[in-house]
């Protein structure tokens, strides 16, 4: 759920700011399109203002940003799934719950024993002359019946966590690789918008061959 509404957040992001930028200055159709386009897919405005070694640049860079994120978003849902396996074998762990509070619980407390003893202070803290809202309390937030679970060491416990945590990373790490998708579609945005030439903008700048880098151009 967090995935999908980061994605669908970075696109909205990406359309309103070309929208932004398209919408000011006295601008071809075709240059505002470019704009609109490359906030979609960077490279794509180039291409379409016929800048065709920064659309290959661009393209290639955006391939292997989605790569990354596609490999780290895979390896953190496969080491969360086995962290869960391993949770369900070795402490009798219910691996059908879907809350991630279920699964942080089970890194920090042996058993559900302990988790649910610590449910209880939080509630006598929370309502210390009300043993009904108390009772309320442990029963809406406790562990019982069929989603109990018993580490039989801690060293196991530790793997389990160990597990989680690899699998938390590689997920941060996806976010930052969204991160640098939205950056590259702005930077795409903003080269289409200014420093892309065509008639009216003559100075600009591109990618040099001869030695790498960025070069300051005049076209005449």
């Amino acid at each position: 759920m967090l995935k999908n509404k980061a994605i669908f957040t970075f696109i909205i992001l990406s359309l309103f700011f070309s929208t932004c930028i398209a919408s000011t200055g006295p601008l071809s159709n075709i240059r505002g399109k470019a704009i609109l386009t490359s906030a979609l897919v960077p490279g794509l405005g180039q291409r379409i203002l016929k800048s065709n070694l920064k659309s290959e640049i661009m393209l290639w860079t955006d391939g292997v940003i989605w790569l990354a994120y596609g490999g780290f978003t895979w390896y953190g849902n496969s080491r969360n799934h086995d962290a869960k396996l391993f949770a369900g074998i070795n402490a009798n762990a219910n691996t059908q719950i879907k809350s991630d509070k279920y699964f942080r619980a089970i890194e920090r407390f042996n058993n559900s024993e302990e988790y649910n003893q610590d449910i209880r202070r939080e509630a006598r803290e929370r309502f210390p002359d009300d043993p009904t809202a108390q009772n309320n309390y442990l029963l809406d937030n406790g562990f019982f019946g069929d989603s109990i679970w018993n580490w039989s060491q801690d060293s196991l416990r530790f793997v389990y966590w160990e597990k989680r945590k690899t699998s938390r990373t590689a997920i941060n790490r996806a976010g930052f690789v969204l991160g640098a998708a939205l950056l590259n579609r702005i930077v795409s945005v903003i080269d289409c918008a200014f420093f892309t030439p065509d008639k009216r903008n003559k100075i600009g700048f591109s990618p040099r061959l001869d030695s790498p880098g960025i070069g300051l151009v005049y076209h005449f």
